[in-house]
C-alpha cells in the first residue's frame, strides 16, 4: 500500500511539474489592432510580410496550406505575426484529405526571425472559408506596403457585400496611425 501511494504521488508530482512546459495557453488575439503596440511603435527589427510571406507557406511548420489571415501583435513584450491558414490534412491512400473544409491551423511566429513559436488548430470563420478573387500574396502587393513608408500589419478575410475581400491595416512608421480599406 505505501509502495502503490509513493508511485501515485511520483506519477502527480511528475505531471505537475511537467505540464505547464508543455501545455502553454495560446494567447487570444487582441481585441483591435495594434491594442497591444508600445508607444515607441514597431521596431526596425520586425520583418515586413511583402518580403517573407509567400516564402513561408513552403518553408516553415507554421503554415498550413493558404493564408487567410495575418496580424502583428506584442505578446509579453515579444513581436509576433498571428498567421491564419487552411489546414490542408493529411492524404489516404486514395489522395482524400482527412481535413474538414473549415480546418485551419493559428501560428505565433516571432516577427523578426519568423521562427515558429507557439500554434494551434482552429476553426475558420465563415470569410476566411469563402473564396476570394485576390490572393493572399496579391493583397499583401496592394497593400501600400513600402519601405520606410506604411507597413503591413493585417490582413484579415471580411465579408463586404456578399463576397470575400480582404481588409489591409497599414501603420504609418513616421506618426504611428492606422488605417484600413478592403480590396
Amino acid at each position: 500500500m505505501h509502495v502503490r501511494r509513493s508511485v501515485m504521488m511520483a506519477a502527480l508530482l511528475s505531471a505537475t511539474v511537467f505540464a505547464p512546459a508543455g501545455c502553454a495557453s495560446f494567447p487570444a488575439a487582441p481585441s483591435a489592432v495594434g491594442e497591444d503596440y508600445p508607444s515607441t511603435g514597431i521596431p526596425t527589427s520586425v520583418a515586413w510580410p511583402s518580403d517573407w510571406l509567400e516564402s513561408l507557406a513552403g518553408e516553415s511548420d507554421a503554415v498550413g496550406g493558404t493564408v487567410v489571415g495575418l496580424r502583428l501583435e506584442n505578446v509579453a513584450e515579444r513581436w509576433v505575426w498571428r498567421v491564419r491558414s487552411t489546414d490542408p490534412g493529411r492524404k489516404d491512400l486514395l489522395g482524400e484529405s482527412d481535413a474538414d473544409s473549415t480546418s485551419a491551423v493559428e501560428a505565433l511566429i516571432d516577427a523578426t526571425d519568423l521562427a515558429l513559436v507557439q500554434k494551434h488548430d482552429v476553426t475558420l470563420t465563415s470569410a476566411e472559408a469563402d473564396v476570394t478573387k485576390l490572393s493572399y500574396y496579391d493583397a499583401v502587393q496592394q497593400s501600400g506596403e513600402g519601405y520606410p513608408g506604411p507597413r503591413l500589419v493585417e490582413l484579415k478575410r471580411v465579408v463586404e457585400e456578399r463576397q470575400a475581400a480582404w481588409r489591409v491595416t497599414t501603420y504609418d512608421t513616421g506618426d504611428g496611425d492606422l488605417s484600413s480599406r478592403t480590396l
